[in-house]
């Protein structure tokens, strides 16, 4: 582990559960700080927002963006006040289903994929399920998830190792039900936020300087399934 400096985190409040875990197992005390919901579905608003953070903070060394490319809401952010590290992911989900390296994640871009984080903000979203049937009847909801999803039906669940699958399973099957898709379960290493944890930052991290700005391309090229 390199030396640590004065450091702080910036993390989308999806990756909570798996990010505490990865800190506790590596017994690092480094304050986090996780976005609001309302960032995650507004680029624009996560860049304006973060930016802000990030010129407030003028007595730390380093501040990790736990956020990644999400929508290019973190392309042309600015290390105003310090260094800045940037995992080179395309989401949140990248971060999950990362391992020792990102040049071996694979990922199905046309399919959906859960974990409690993302059923706790589908439920807090318009596109619940739950409240399109109280709101359509089950009939009305499932014609309108069809004609959302088009032929999109593949569903993964991430399985993190931090979260009771039972709830997440129950609510994927009914949607998976109605677009006659499938469910699968695949691991989540989330190796991006133990490197985190381990201030590991290899070739998987964009590091900034002071005074640099966040380019657009610098995620890394994930391969498709």
């Amino acid at each position: 582990m390199e030396e640590i400096m004065n450091t702080i985190i910036f993390a989308c409040s999806t990756l909570r559960k798996e990010l505490l875990a990865a800190m506790k197992e590596n017994n690092n005390h480094t304050p986090i700080f996780f976005l609001p919901r309302e960032v995650h579905t507004d680029p624009k608003f996560l860049h304006t927002y973060v930016q802000d953070k990030i010129d407030r903070f003028c007595q730390v060394d380093r501040i990790v963006i736990c956020t990644s490319g999400c929508g290019g809401g973190t392309i042309g952010l600015t290390a105003t006040t310090a260094e800045i590290v940037i995992p080179r992911t395309r989401d949140c989900l990248d971060i999950l289903l990362s391992g020792n390296s990102l040049s071996t994640l694979e990922r199905n871009y046309e399919g959906v994929f859960f974990t409690d984080s993302w059923l706790d903000f589908t439920r807090n979203s318009p596109l619940d399920l739950d409240k399109l049937e109280a709101e359509r009847g089950k009939e009305g909801a499932a014609k309108f998830i069809k004609k959302l999803y088009g032929r999109i039906n593949q569903f993964y669940i991430i399985d993190t190792g931090c979260y009771d699958l039972t709830p997440v399973r129950k609510y994927v099957r009914r949607m998976a039900h109605i677009l006659n898709g499938t469910v699968e379960e695949i691991q989540g290493q989330y190796g991006i936020l133990k490197k985190i944890a381990k201030n590991q930052f290899d070739e998987d991290f964009l590091i900034l300087r002071k005074g640099d700005t966040v380019p657009h391309g610098f995620t890394f090229p994930v391969s498709t399934k």
